[in-house]
């Protein structure tokens, strides 16, 4: 196991671009690095102008999982991340007793380390949306950044698959490349899970029923802004309902096609209220001060915190749901660099002779 707050001190010193400033430390309405309060902040103004042509397009809530979709494939992503070099691509195929779940592996070609440390993905969409192609430049940039291999997950999509067919595909295919690490040419004990949104909604359940059943333990969880409270409303579901790229309309379009009313208070939907939050990987969260989950994020962090866990939280203030994916955005690179050290920290601490895997 690595010490994160230690590796958090060694690795910071390069993150910060000018005038691009994550919070640390952050809780819901804590003020930000310069001191203003976030009601003081606004969007960057390039941030602003992805949102203009974003809001332009007819509202999602308005066509089924299966148009929007195509819309997406149509429409690409201007604001996509650069393919980078030096990045190896595998593609496999995960088998689990009822499924097979596309999987590509991003290689750093330039590390000569092996096996290498890497990073279980699982990506965001609401539980409906998403691929591995929509994240394919993403991700091939962390691992050119971070020196780890990534393994980018297509786990089943709903409303095909409902709760928790997304669930069980998570742990299950965490599981799946943990006990195959060696043939994969991995670390078993320098093995992440993270993902973004319902990803790593999906992660953060993930990390708690390895725990509860004596399954294998990541190394670090990477939470980017991490959905955690279901359909609970909260001050900055409220205070961000419209107008961004996350809307209330949209997010009551993605959870009415994941889960019914009748299990949306289960835990592994809102894992913010799991029964208990001790005795789990170290967690780096990362959230975004115009978001609607900004404040389930913040707050899962510091529940993790509390239960005794090493927590590392920055809140990029003034970004919005989504960010991650526009690599034109100088603060998506700058929080991209975040992830990556966090990443490089766990490959540089954790010693590949130490398993996390704790079979007692």
């Amino acid at each position: 196991m690595f010490d994160l707050e230690v590796a958090q001190d060694r690795d910071l010193h390069w993150l910060l671009s000018p005038g691009v400033k994550p919070m640390k430390e952050g809780t819901a309405g804590s003020a930000g690095i310069s001191g203003a309060p976030l009601a003081a902040i606004e969007v960057a103004p390039e941030g602003r102008e992805i949102l203009q042509v974003i809001n332009s397009l007819p509202a999602m809530p308005e066509y089924s999982p299966d148009q929007v979709r195509a819309q997406r494939v149509v429409r690409g992503n201007p604001w996509d991340h650069g393919n980078p070099s030096g990045i190896l691509r595998r593609d496999i195929r995960i088998e689990l007793d009822d499924c097979t779940l596309p999987t590509r592996i991003y290689l750093p070609e330039v590390n000569d380390e092996y096996p290498l440390a890497g990073l279980v993905y699982f990506h965001g969409g609401g539980f409906v949306l998403g691929s591995i192609e929509s994240y394919d430049n993403c991700l091939a940039q962390l691992a050119a950044l971070s020196g780890c291999a990534v393994i980018s997950v297509e786990y089943r999509l709903a409303p095909e698959h409902r709760f928790p067919s997304a669930v069980y595909d998570t742990q299950n295919a965490f599981n799946w490349i943990y006990e195959r690490a060696g043939t994969l040419g991995l670390d078993a004990s320098r093995l992440a899970i993270g993902g973004d949104s319902s990803g790593a909604n999906l992660a953060a359940v993930a990390c708690l029923l390895n725990r509860d059943q004596k399954r294998p333990r990541p190394s670090l969880q990477l939470l980017i802004y991490p959905c955690t409270e279901g359909n609970t409303p909260t001050p900055s579901r409220q205070e961000f309902a419209n107008g961004l790229l996350l809307t209330q309309a949209g997010l009551e379009w993605f959870h009415n096609h994941y889960i019914s009313k009748d299990h949306d208070s289960d835990w592994r939907f809102r894992v913010l209220h799991a029964e208990n939050h001790s005795d789990l990987p170290p967690a780096f969260v990362l959230t975004a001060g115009f978001d609607p989950l900004r404040d389930e994020g913040a707050a899962y962090a510091e529940k993790l915190r509390r239960a005794g866990n090493p927590v590392r939280h920055s809140c990029y203030t003034d970004m919005f749901h989504g960010f991650i994916n526009f690599g034109t955005l100088p603060q998506c690179q700058v929080a991209l660099s975040e992830c990556a050290s966090v990443l490089r920290a766990m490959r540089i601490s954790a010693g590949s002779s130490e398993s996390t895997y704790d079979p007692g």
